[in-house]
């Protein structure tokens, strides 16, 4: 009798198979509900990054009464106005509690040195990694180092701020030119609030864009080896649909967003020109290599790009009235200039 109970209640072969063939079923649905959590808690987080610097431009532009240029592009020592790049973020950071950081950059030199190997002067501010200007959603890697006279690693940034749609052609007749620009964080002028007539609420402020990869300076055989997410393509020529759709020249020169203290297209500026996460289209940056109405323009960089994330179906936009909403990859692109704009005249309305 106890002998027939004890071969009853033991487990078979097949019964064993079948509860492992049940757990892992389970382990496979609980994987990407844990991964969706803890993705979710990433996005939250990029939106709060995002919230802050917006909260710092308001914070500038009450002490200021202006909003803090894309690049300064001041002229100085008679350098062209893309050596003087420091950008957006750099100018935000005394509102961040990075009062030291922003210290230990002198706003009386030009970014770029004026001459070979044009380093960066300062060194202490491009390898200060300051963690607000990274999404956790993204890799959090620095895509530069050693580079511009500077030692080490440098310091990248995930957020950048909103040239407008990328159509005009300020002071070099090309696209992608961040002079005169249609949106609220410009090269080389610091705007007013009152400038956005377009309403704070429905013009986009900033946005993400994704950390840089691959070769640096490179050459591809074929555009098949594209990365569109993180690669940028640099055609050497004036920017056009065409020329940056056959272009196998990519990071010419550093990967993208590879220093958080720069305002250039490479960095914390881009425009609206693609669709948000477009995945045909990479960002397509250059330097500008005519000859312009204004000299001191030569040079100056040039992009046509977009907002970049790796959360699900859409990037973070911080609007300048300081909401924080989630755009989706497929928003009409015509309402996706728009938000762009500053002062377009246009309704655009973009459902959360």
């Amino acid at each position: 009798m106890n002998r027939r109970a004890s071969v009853h209640s033991a487990f078979t072969l097949v019964e064993l198979l079948v509860v492992i063939a049940i757990i892992g079923i389970l382990v496979g649905l609980l994987l990407p509900a844990v991964q969706a959590a803890r993705e979710a808690a990433r996005r939250m987080q990029c939106q709060n990054h995002i919230r802050q610097l917006g909260l710092a431009v308001h914070n500038h532009e009450s002490a200021t009464k202006k909003l803090p240029p894309g690049f300064r592009g001041n002229s100085i020592n008679g350098a062209p106005y893309y050596f003087d790049t420091w950008g957006t973020v750099a100018f935000l950071t005394p509102y961040l509690e990075q009062t030291s950081v922003y210290n230990s950059i002198d706003l009386s030199l030009t970014m770029y040195q004026l001459v070979p190997p044009y380093g960066i002067q300062a060194p202490r501010a491009v390898t200060t990694r300051v963690p607000i200007f990274l999404c956790p959603s993204d890799l959090g890697e620095s895509v530069c180092r050693d580079s511009y006279a500077i030692a080490g690693e440098f310091a990248p940034s995930n957020y950048a701020f909103c040239l407008g749609t990328g159509t005009t052609r300020g002071k070099t007749n090309w696209l992608g030119s961040p002079y005169d620009a249609d949106g609220a964080f410009i090269g080389q002028q610091s705007l007013r609030l009152r400038d956005v007539t377009d309403g704070t609420s429905n013009t986009v402020g900033a946005s993400e864009r994704l950390l840089g990869g691959g070769d640096e300076r490179t050459t591809l055989t074929d555009r098949k080896f594209l990365r569109v997410e993180t690669m940028f393509v640099n055609p050497g020529t004036e920017l056009t649909d065409t020329s940056c759709a056959s272009s196998l020249r990519i990071n010419f020169s550093q990967r993208r967003m590879y220093t958080w203290v720069a305002g250039e297209p490479r960095c914390t500026s881009y425009n609206h020109y693609y669709r948000p996460n477009d995945p045909v289209n990479p960002d397509c940056i250059t330097n500008f290599i005519g000859t312009p109405a204004d000299p001191l323009a030569r040079s100056s960089g040039h992009g046509l790009s977009t907002a970049r994330s790796r959360h699900t179906g859409g990037v973070t936009a911080w609007y300048i009235d300081g909401s924080v909403r989630m755009i989706g990859n497929s928003v009409d692109m015509a309402i996706w200039r728009a938000i762009a704009t500053r002062n377009g005249g246009e309704v655009a309305n973009v459902e959360d």
